[in-house]
């Protein structure tokens, strides 16, 4: 056994931390023979924890793998043969005997390396870092003992206890680098080395006993300090590939006040070597490496300070022993597995030279204006049953229908566990493994930006997650939280509110670290722009205060406008978008830089559907509203933070007489309502996920950030959303309001006047710039909204522009206006959309088709009954498609001519996506079937 890779009883994590030792009894383990395993916790998670304390175990290397039968959390009475002793002398040691082939249930000779830990009796009462013991066969054998630590590191000069020992008496010898320096006969050897000049030493112990023989080695190092050279000329930070040569790669880390580096990976069969001691150049490392197999994949990590192991920061690709396992293989083929060593602990990365790249179709696409965006905010995990971008191109159709121009994707870098928000980010330049591959997130943009819709991350720049590189590097093991002179990040958060470990948007390592990160996703997956999470926390300047956190901060402004400037230097057209939520005397500035922000309306959208006055007053969700120039305010009615509106609706709505808010269909119909309201209000707009369906399950519902049902029929055990005839009404309303909204450019207006204040009756005037009272074209429609949102009947005085023709805009029918103030009578929960020019019930619904000679796609009657007239003027060759809304195929056509008849009377009654493609684009639209 060579202990430079398996280390008696301790991971290198614990030794470099200080915690104390594990010890056995015997010294030497066999798995068929019984063990005391003690454990001191001193320096642990569980250093004087005063309760149970248990064994968690499993063999990590063997025939047999997996975990111990007793592995249960949290622990019960039916782990008591996990549970262990607390000593009496010391409460900080703790010790269990057992056979560890009986414990495990396996044969022995299926055992070599087995991991363990102790904890308390669940994760969140504490726990030890993960131990190693060696498992030995039955038989003679024999042990180096001492030193137990590794890696192991010594100065010239330095002396060395070396102890081992036999399982019985015989000759021993000991040997460095093939010279013996010692000998007995006996089952204890000891000697004293002092260590020689600069080098790797290999020290080996060999016993003879009869005719058996047997053999013990580790490996340790004598210091030599960094060799320094200037890095060559455009490495960077983190993995530089050759352009013009696949076999090598220049690896970079910066690290302040480091002493050394030394890389450990796949390409050095992950020894700790000289030659792969890294060069300094100032508070930088590099080192070329050579030899390389194109297109493989290589495991690596940094060894820094003899001490503290990290993957690369700014790797495009991890390994995460925890939880990459529980990727399946259609969301991620052949995965690269973890290691199988006890060198590497914790993430690692990955570097891999030639790879293919990713072949996109659409090379220009055209981003919609920031006033006209209707952004779909989707959690990737939640939207389909496969959790990954696979699922989610499953109903693309779907969205595209709805008339979304952009999804908004919660993170997606690599974050802690497979199952989170995605707030908790860890490598910022890696995409996570759960959702797909890389070229999977870049085929989805692909597929997105092939419909018009434009694909915009979420990203969280104002923490990081302790497992993050630049977190590992700089750590306070006594107060569990980045260390003072961690260039990147505050020891203690600025600002109340934070969550893990806050970002120093005032160092220049986190401006550098941000303006990387920023460019990297534009460049490399070409997405269209940012939402930012939580970019009040980009401050320095307050620690509790609340109310004063959320006042005017040039600091924050400028540390802010400052990172935008970047993003635009990088790409102009870049959307950025910020969750801010402060005083408006702040987002004033934002929104007049350019900026977009947050708007949180969910409370007063939520009060008129469950039909309460107080604190409705929807007039705060115009821009004008907040003096700012531009249409720059995306308020919304939800996102992923707030409960769901329907849930609400339906558990604490309104009523009076035989009308009841609770009720689906009502509720379904006052959502519809305030949905008029909210996406006609000109600017930005963004929904929650399934918003359109009425999600109504709590947002607590299996913890707050916890998995949800899926809407789908076909998701096992999904909601059949998309069967309900009230949820699918929703979705049509939604699709035509939004309709609506993208197809005419008085929603581009600043002519906007709101009337209801905090009451119930709601009304919305939207003016075109010409101030005309007969309208000539639909250049110059005016659009008049009102709404009941109160629980009876009532006749509103209207707010007509002019006298004379408007139109119903569901219906299509005419309303002869002879005063402006001609009443409208609505019953609970109704609304009206009038405009004063008719939109014809036969629009038909296109898009530019930017590569066929320009023609335009489109379709009609809108619904329809038994024939779809295609409008394909100018193109031939096409295929047609038709699914319905959960994806499922029903219709399908080849080769058709311009302008073909599609029969579709054997269609149920319901909603259903028409997709029209050739190689080059694809339009799909949503259509009902009467």
């Amino acid at each position: 056994m060579n202990k430079f890779y398996y280390s008696i009883l301790t991971l290198l994590l614990i030794s470099f931390s200080g915690y104390a030792q594990v010890t056995t009894n015997p010294e030497i383990v066999v798995a068929s023979e019984p063990v005391t395993i003690t454990v001191d916790v001193t320096g642990t998670g569980l250093q004087d924890y005063t309760d149970d304390v248990w064994l968690w175990t499993w063999i990590k290397e063997g025939n047999a793998t997996g975990d111990a039968p007793t592995n249960v959390n949290p622990a019960t009475a039916a782990q008591d043969a996990a549970k262990m002793t607390r000593s009496n002398e010391d409460p900080n040691i703790y010790s269990i005997t057992l056979t560890l082939s009986e414990f495990y249930n396996v044969d022995a000779a299926d055992m070599d390396v087995v991991g363990l830990l102790l904890k308390g009796r669940d994760w969140s009462n504490g726990q030890t870092p993960d131990y190693s013991i060696d498992i030995s066969e039955p038989g003679f054998s024999v042990k180096i003992t001492q030193p137990s630590t590794f890696p192991l590191f010594l100065n010239e000069g330095d002396n060395l206890n070396i102890e081992a020992t036999a399982a019985e008496e015989a000759s021993l010898s000991l040997l460095v680098n093939g010279n013996e320096v010692a000998s007995t006969i006996g089952s204890i050897l000891s000697y004293t080395l002092e260590a020689g000049v600069p080098g790797k030493y290999v020290v080996t112990l060999n016993g003879t006993s009869g005719e058996e023989e047997a053999s013990d080695s580790f490996t340790f190092l004598v210091r030599e300090e960094s060799p320094t050279a200037s890095r060559p000329e455009g490495v960077i930070p983190g993995i530089n590939y050759h352009e013009n040569d696949n076999t090598k790669a220049t690896l970079c880390l910066q690290a302040p006040d480091k002493q050394s580096v030394y890389l450990l990976g796949d390409f050095n069969n992950w020894e700790i070597d000289p030659d792969y001691q890294m060069n300094k150049d100032g508070e930088f490392y590099w080192l070329e490496i050579t030899g390389l197999t194109p297109n493989k994949e290589y495991v690596f990590q940094y060894l820094v300070d003899e001490s503290i192991k990290i993957g690369d920061p700014y790797a495009d690709k991890i390994v995460d022993p925890a939880n990459d396992p529980y990727i399946s293989n259609d969301t991620y083929p052949d995965l690269i597995t973890y290691p199988d060593n006890n060198v590497i602990s914790g993430i690692a990365t990955v570097l891999q030279t030639g790879q293919t790249p990713y072949n996109w179709e659409i090379t220009d696409f055209d981003k919609p204006a920031s006033e006209d965006l209707v952004i779909y905010e989707l959690l990737i995990r939640d939207f389909d049953i496969r959790h990954d971008y696979q699922g989610v191109l499953n109903h693309i159709d779907y969205l595209a229908g709805l008339g979304i121009n952009a999804i908004e994707l919660m993170p997606i870098m690599e974050f802690d566990g497979n199952l989170s928000w995605g707030y908790n980010p860890a490598f910022f330049l890696a995409s996570d493994k759960y959702y797909g591959s890389k070229n999977e997130l870049k085929r989805f943009i692909d597929e997105c930006h092939k419909r018009g819709i434009a694909v915009i991350l979420d990203m969280v720049l104002n923490h990081t997650h302790e497992k993050n590189p630049i977190a590992q590097l700089y750590w306070d093991y006594d107060n569990n939280r980045p260390a003072a002179d961690n260039p990147w990040l505050n020891p203690e958060a600025k600002h109340p509110y934070n969550v893990f470990n806050d970002f120093n948007h005032e160092s220049s390592y986190t401006k550098a670290f941000v303006d990387t990160v920023n460019n990297y996703w534009v460049n490399e997956y070409k997405f269209d722009g940012y939402r930012f999470d939580l970019t009040k926390g980009f401050t320095q300047n307050f620690n509790t205060d609340v109310n004063a956190w959320s006042r005017y901060d040039q600091s924050r402004i400028d540390l802010l406008t400052r990172m935008t400037d970047k993003i635009w230097a990088n790409d102009p057209s870049t959307y950025v978008i910020f969750e801010h939520l402060a005083e408006n005397s702040e987002e004033l500035v934002l929104a007049n830089y350019g900026i977009m922000l947050w708007g949180n309306m969910n409370h007063n959208y939520n009060q008129i559907t469950m039909g309460y006055a107080e604190e409705s007053d929807l007039s705060w969700a115009y821009y004008g509203t907040r003096n700012w120039n531009d249409p720059n305010l995306i308020s919304y009615m939800e996102s992923h933070d707030e409960e769901r509106m329907m849930f609400k609706n339906i558990n604490y709505g309104n009523a009076e007489g035989d009308y009841n808010t609770r009720e689906l269909k009502e509720a379904v119909d006052r959502t519809t309502a305030a949905a008029a309201f909210y996406y006609l209000i000109p600017g930005p707009k963004m929904l929650w996920q399934f918003g359109e369906l009425g999600y109504d399950i709590n947002i607590d519902f299996n913890g707050r950030t916890g998995e949800k049902p899926i809407p789908w029929d076909n998701s096992g055990a999904g909601l059949d959303y998309n069967l309900d005839d009230d949820r699918t009404d929703l979705y049509d309303g939604f699709a035509k309001i939004i309709s609506l909204k993208n197809d005419y450019g008085v929603f581009r207006s600043d002519n906007v006047t709101m009337f209801g204040g905090n009451t119930l009756i709601k009304e919305l005037l939207i003016e075109n710039d010409t101030d005309t009272d007969s309208p000539a074209s639909v250049d110059e429609m005016d659009v008049y909204v009102v709404g009941n949102f109160g629980v009876s009947e009532t006749s509103i005085a209207g707010h007509f522009t002019h006298t004379g023709a408007w139109f119903d805009y569901f219906s299509g029918k005419q309303l002869d206006v002879a005063s402006t103030e001609q009443a409208v009578v609505l019953k609970p929960g109704d609304f009206k959309i009038y405009t004063d020019f008719r939109i014809s019930e036969e629009v038909i619904t296109s898009v530019q088709d930017a590569v066929s000679n320009d023609a335009q796609w489109g379709f009609y009657p809108n619904p329809v009954l038994d024939r779809l007239q295609l409008k394909t003027d100018g193109l031939n060759n096409y295929s047609v498609k038709i699914l319905d809304i959960n994806g499922r195929e029903y219709l399908s056509e080849e080769n058709l001519q311009e302008n073909a008849w599609l029969d579709v009377h054997t269609l149920k009654k319901g909603i259903y996506i028409i997709r029209i493609s050739n190689s080059n684009h694809t339009f799909a639209q949503k259509f009902v079937k009467n």
